[in-house]
């Protein structure tokens, strides 16, 4: 299987979409950032499974995990950070599955290499994520339009098709 590591808070304070939005919250930059994932990996299927890897939510003795489908995501606890659980994910399973890490932190990129990994910079992440907006930039999506204009819009191409 192909998986995709990603180091959370590395990438979110990395991308400025998604670290504007601390100043909301950390919350809401968490979500907006697993919710673009999610919209990747329904429009892309270069990996099997994304895992996002965020240093501890709770005090909890054991990994914190939420899913949403293809997408996992993982919260450390307080006797370890995600980095550790990173790596960890790594010695278990680079043996078996085909697996990219995206992170910017030496740390991960040198653990990364050692267990014979991918590594993805947190920009090829951002390029990664953001190629369904430059695909759809310059384009009028018909659920930014309302009815009325719909209709309007109808109207005048029946009068240039001359079929009304």
């Amino acid at each position: 299987m192909k998986y995709l590591i990603i180091d959370g808070y590395n990438a979110i304070c990395k991308i400025r979409e998604f670290d504007a939005k601390k100043d909301t919250s950390l919350e809401a930059s968490r979500l907006v950032f697993i919710k673009a994932l999610i919209d990747f990996r329904r429009r892309n299927q270069k990996f099997n499974k994304v895992i996002i890897v965020f240093d501890g939510k709770s005090e909890g003795l054991g990994l914190d995990r939420e899913i949403y489908g293809d997408v996992e995501v993982l919260f450390s606890n307080k006797d370890k950070d995600a980095d550790k659980v990173i790596v960890d994910i790594l010695k278990i399973s680079s043996s078996k599955n085909e697996i990219t890490v995206s992170s910017d932190d030496n740390f991960i990129k040198n653990h990364t290499r050692v267990f014979g990994c991918q590594i993805m910079s947190v920009k090829e992440l951002e390029d990664l994520i953001s190629l369904k907006k430059k695909a759809l930039r310059g384009k009028i999506l018909e659920k930014d339009l309302g009815n009325k204009d719909q209709d309007d819009i109808t109207k005048e191409l029946k009068k240039y098709w001359g079929v009304e």
